[in-house]
């Protein structure tokens, strides 16, 4: 198939190139989004209640 340059605006086959581009990132990113999981801090401390809090 040969490249058809229209006059009034880009060849179909850009517009899907830059379609499936954009799928591509768009796949990439939601796969970093997803699959990150964040480290819970290992020196964290737990703090007790004092039970005879008087208000």
């Amino acid at each position: 198939m040969r490249w058809k340059i229209r006059r009034n605006g880009h060849d179909p086959r850009q517009i899907d190139l830059l379609a499936i581009l954009a799928l591509l990132i768009l796949i990439v990113a939601a796969y970093h989004y997803f699959a990150y999981r964040p480290e819970a801090p290992g020196n964290t401390a737990f703090i007790v209640p004092s039970q005879s809090v008087k208000w």
